[in-house]
């Protein structure tokens, strides 16, 4: 579908999108970004409004025809993550680059709103193009300004909801990149399709002392060694196994502490991923309730902080089966793969799709040697053009559904 417009407009998009790269900007830091975006969409002839979550985006495309609305969603913030490219558009912000690609969703998004602008009368109804800030997290030297602003969620998405970005939206769709899969094939979760994200950091507090008489002191060490493996246990002796939930910790620290000394303290921090609310619940209680117990058996002390991150995104099943229906009919259905598998990475989509029917996708985009978050990571220049052929057909598509059902 309108093959010959897209193709016009490549040499455009592969500007921008360089331009993009090279200057990636963290989360609700995305200045320029979002100013790019909204004169771009202004060009395009669409209604558009500014500042929405501090720097989102969204331009409103009407057809003119009563019918449905439709929301793409576009993320637009970066990593703190120095470029290890090596490419001729390389990120010119020392420490941050675009390496989970969300230049490239952008551009794609902002090529299908010139298509689809172009060529109103093929659809009845409006899509909501929104352009997203801090889908990857609140950047650090942000934080106070967010709260400030009157949000105390994290991610872009949730506040973008606050300021009642899905009002009148009847479904939402988001796709990422994905470079474990090529070029032209997207893949769909017909359910659970990111996992929830929370962080827990507990303090274990003893009384340090000197390593050659242990008895003089309280030492925090062992119960740190008990509390590790109690909590590695929750997921197979405490949560059914019927359900999927991952739980790591990441970091052990005794701070300020030596070899030949019994530490003051022990800090371990960690993160949990499920899909259901109430193992989400379960987990949380246990994890304080274990941190407690265990300190207080070895005359310890625990301070216990538990930070909600995002919630899981959960597809309308339905939809998910519409979707993957309109990438068969425009890719080929041997590009497609509508799965039950469900990644445990975690998006902030999840906002959008517990309030609107909606789908979140991955599109391949040719990098299978270098992961999402790599400093090597550079999706295939070809993603660019299918990534807007499959937001144009898929708005088109689901429109035409919506209204006719």
């Amino acid at each position: 579908m309108f093959e010959r417009e897209i193709e016009a407009i490549v040499p455009e998009l592969t500007e921008l999108y360089q331009d993009l790269h090279r200057h990636p900007e963290p989360g609700y830091m995305e200045h320029r970004t979002a100013k790019i975006v909204a004169e771009y969409l202004r060009g395009c002839g669409l209604e558009v409004t500014e500042g929405i979550a501090l720097n989102g985006v969204v331009g409103m495309l009407d057809s003119g025809k009563p019918g449905k609305t439709v929301m793409l969603r576009a993320d637009m913030d970066c990593l703190r993550v120095a470029e290890q490219t090596g490419c001729e558009f390389a990120s010119q912000t020392p420490g941050c680059m675009h390496a989970c690609g969300h230049d490239a969703h952008v551009t794609m998004l902002l090529g299908a709103a010139k298509v689809l602008a172009r060529r109103r009368e093929v659809f009845s109804g409006r899509i909501k193009f929104v352009f997203q800030p801090a889908e990857e997290q609140i950047d650090p030297s942000m934080t106070q300004a967010v709260r400030e602003a009157g949000y105390a969620g994290e991610g872009g998405a949730g506040f973008m909801v606050q300021e009642g970005v899905l009002e009148g939206v009847d479904a939402c769709l988001a796709m990422h990149n994905q470079p474990a899969l090529p070029v032209g094939v997207v893949q769909i979760a017909r359910k659970n399709a990111c996992a929830s994200s929370d962080i827990f950091r507990i303090t274990i507090q003893g009384k340090g002392g000197h390593g050659a008489r242990p008895h003089e002191s309280v030492d925090p060490v062992p119960a740190m060694a008990e509390l590790v493996e109690a909590i590695h246990l929750i997921p197979s002796r405490e949560i059914s196994c019927l359900e999927t939930c991952v739980l790591s910790i990441g970091v052990v620290e005794t701070p300020g502490s030596v070899w030949n000394a019994v530490a003051d303290q022990v800090k371990i921090s960690g993160g949990f991923r499920t899909f259901n609310s109430q193992v989400r619940r379960q987990i949380t209680r246990r994890i304080g309730e274990l941190a407690r117990d265990i300190a207080a058996a070895h005359r310890c002390t625990a301070k216990v902080e538990i930070s909600a991150g995002y919630m899981p995104t959960i597809n309308d099943e339905k939809l998910s089966g519409l979707v993957a229906e309109y990438c068969g009919e425009l890719l080929g259905e041997d590009h497609v793969q509508l799965t039950q598998e469900p990644a445990m990475t975690s998006e902030d989509a999840g906002e959008y799709l517990a309030r609107v029917p909606g789908v979140f996708f991955w599109l391949g985009s040719g990098d299978p040697a270098h992961a999402l978050h790599s400093p090597y990571f550079l999706p295939d220049p070809q993603t660019l053009p299918v990534g807007v052929r499959v937001h144009v057909n898929n708005a088109v598509s689901l429109l035409k559904t919506l209204n006719e059902s």
